[in-house]
């Protein structure tokens, strides 16, 4: 096995745990070939093994700490069996919730790997060029581990950096899969586009979120912003809610957003608008029209740190006309899917369009991805998702 050496004063974040060894702290690394590499710091001290991606700005990813005397196999193994019992223990009655995020990548100790289940079927994102290098034997694993029939590979978004061709991303293992299938979350039924559907069909991050907001919506209209499928207005109108209108730029979506309310039996209350979110905002205000629950949920606007200053007046403002499309007393959920928007300066962002708008508002939630999306206390990166419920007072 050859050895990846890291710079010196790079290593600190390596021994306290983070996965990830970036190209600009590689001080050296041996020829040879394999991916699997052994990580030393400039001492020559072993960090731990890794697996090399050469064409990425993350070069290695350590799966493995110290000297090692387990194959790995043995480590995949052990790791997909921690996460599959991790998530029985959350989510004990499927017979209520079906749906969830299986493997959340560095916090399961599989960096890079992504697998939601939706029932009886897996969608996996295999993210970098040795994970796609070991999907089928990731995909056994998996398979065996959980009982589920089939395995879908959707693309994950970073498939160029990490040199995967766009023929390389389709795989599916196990028995041949569904075009979609019907899925529980908290006992209401969803609809998942195994093949079509945004990331891996369904956004199970937001499950307890939705539930926040339900909690909340009894007896009130609800505008959601960015809906997607509708996850949010079809859970608001089963707990109550008078009437949803969903708003989102996707046609594909809202269909399947109409299927999920009919699913549910609430269709007679649901409406879903397709067109861009800003033109609906506008439309209501020139209207006077308010509703008691208004959520937010755009798709990410930074996908670095040098994308902030685009970003965060991007979220003022969209936050900004949001609260001014709510009643006294009534509530806003909205959200940053965007990693490098940490929740404290999304915080700060959303006072500052509280002030723009004029509208005062206090913090009864903060935000995050339920606890099947585990993140490491040593790679606070894997936090991607924050949120705020707010009540609006005037």
């Amino acid at each position: 096995m050859r050895t990846l050496t890291v710079r010196a004063g790079h290593a600190k974040p390596l021994w306290a745990g983070h996965p990830w060894v970036h190209a600009g702290s590689v001080l050296a690394l041996e020829e040879g070939e394999g991916d699997v590499v052994r990580v030393a710091d400039d001492g020559g001290r072993t960090i731990g093994r890794a697996w090399l991606s050469p064409a990425s700005a993350i070069r290695a990813r350590i799966f493995d700490r110290g000297e090692g005397t387990l194959s790995e196999d043995a480590i995949l193994a052990a790791r997909v069996a921690d996460a599959v019992a991790l998530r029985a223990r959350l989510f004990p009655d499927p017979s209520r919730t079906d749906a969830y995020r299986l493997i959340h990548g560095e916090a399961d100790g599989v960096p890079g790997l992504v697998a939601d289940r939706f029932g009886p079927v897996l969608v996996a994102q295999f993210a970098t060029r040795p994970l796609v290098a070991r999907r089928e034997r990731l995909s056994a694993l998996l398979l065996s581990s959980t009982g589920a029939t089939c395995l879908v590979g959707r693309p994950g978004g970073k498939e160029a950096v990490e040199g995967i061709a766009p023929e390389e991303v389709a795989f599916a293992a196990g028995a041949p899969a569904p075009a979609s299938v019907l899925v529980r979350e908290d006992g209401l039924l969803f609809e998942v586009d195994l093949r079509r559907g945004q990331k891996t069909g369904h956004y199970a991050d937001q499950r307890e979120n939705r539930r926040f907001v339900a909690d909340v919506a009894a007896g009130a209209t609800v505008l959601d912003l960015h809906a997607g499928t509708a996850g949010f207005s079809v859970r608001a109108l089963a707990a109550g809610a008078t009437a949803a209108l969903a708003v989102d730029s996707s046609g594909p979506a809202l269909e399947a957003a109409r299927r999920n309310a009919a699913h549910n039996g609430v269709l007679e209350r649901f409406t879903a608008a397709e067109g861009d979110v800003g033109d609906r905002l506008e439309a209501c205000a020139r209207a006077g029209e308010r509703f008691g629950v208004v959520v937010v949920d755009p798709p990410r606007f930074a996908a670095t740190r040098q994308g902030l200053a685009k970003a965060i007046p991007a979220y003022r403002r969209l936050n900004a006309r949001a609260l001014g499309r709510v009643v006294p007393g009534g509530f806003l959920a909205t959200f940053s899917c965007s990693g490098a928007v940490d929740p404290a300066t999304f915080q700060e962002t959303v006072r500052a369009a509280a002030r723009e708008s004029g509208r005062t508002a206090s913090v009864l939630r903060v935000l995050l991805a339920g606890p099947d999306h585990p993140v490491s206390l040593a790679a606070p990166e894997g936090r991607y998702l924050t949120g705020l419920l707010l009540r609006v007072d005037a």
